[in-house]
């Protein structure tokens, strides 16, 4: 579909928003298929790092695994960031950073909310989820060209647009903080995605290891693990994220195994 590019999001105008966000390169749109594929685009068009894309709706918002992100209009914060880190970027510990940081923001600017962080991009609250982080990167020869993260968060209510399905299991800043805007979000958003990956490590140092196990939402769940192309989904109980981002996993059967990819469902009775 066509990008229509609008002189306001959230009631502010561009400049308005240019200051919020401290820098001139700032794109709103209106309706249009995904942040991430915009912002892909422009950095395709060498738009400079730190550029960002912002959207009254998504049309085809997507999180990981092309999973459908439900992006009704001027409901939720619909946003993607270009970074275009100097050294090798890890995508998994990435994803993991870009959620740690939106996170721990979040919970910075909003007391009442008490957001966990899902391994890998998920964003929890009460059992429930926020939002997700996705991100995309193109790599040339010598190489990261350049890296776009995408941040979906549900921030007024949606209720009228949900599916009786999406009404159990999606959460909104609003239910919690009566009084929140989009824009306090989106700069809480921006902050949180500045505070690793401008320049993204290859391995969590442990301060920072420190707070994902604080905001770790799987810890000590029992869980149920997919991994892609299995047969079989394997139950057993997370036990934390190691330091390249994996997931610990201890299976019922068999050692503690250390999971980079796959699917992981929480049993109804989930803690230890």
């Amino acid at each position: 579909m066509s990008r229509r590019r609008v002189k306001k999001w959230a009631g502010l105008s561009l400049a308005e928003l240019q200051k919020l966000f401290r820098r001139d390169s700032v794109f709103l749109y209106g309706a249009i298929d995904s942040t991430n594929d915009a912002a892909k685009d422009l950095a395709e068009a060498e738009e400079p790092a730190g550029t960002l894309v912002l959207c009254r709706e998504q049309k085809a918002g997507r999180g990981r695994g092309e999973r459908r992100w439900h992006s009704p209009p001027g409901s939720g914060l619909y946003l993607s960031e270009i970074f275009r880190p100097e050294a090798e970027a890890l995508l998994p510990l990435v994803s993991l950073l870009a959620g740690l940081g939106v996170v721990r923001e979040l919970d910075r600017r909003f007391p009442g909310l008490n957001p966990m962080l899902k391994w890998p991009n998920d964003v929890m609250v009460d059992d429930r989820k926020l939002g997700g982080i996705l991100g995309e990167s193109s790599w040339g020869e010598t190489g990261p060209r350049y890296l776009v993260v995408g941040v979906g968060i549900n921030v007024l209510s949606m209720e009228k647009t949900m599916t009786p399905r999406l009404r159990k299991v999606a959460a909104w800043i609003e239910e919690y903080e009566p009084d929140v805007q989009l824009s306090q979000v989106a700069d809480a958003v921006v902050r949180g995605l500045e505070w690793r990956l401008s320049r993204p490590p290859v391995a969590l140092e442990p301060a920072e290891l420190d707070d994902l196990d604080a905001y770790d939402w799987l810890k000590n769940r029992r869980v149920r693990l997919q991994m892609a192309g299995g047969e079989d989904a394997i139950p057993g109980v997370c036990v934390g994220i190691a330091p390249d981002g994996a997931l610990l996993f201890r299976p019922d059967r068999g050692a503690l195994r250390r999971v980079t990819s796959g699917t992981i469902r929480v049993d109804e009775e989930n803690r230890v």
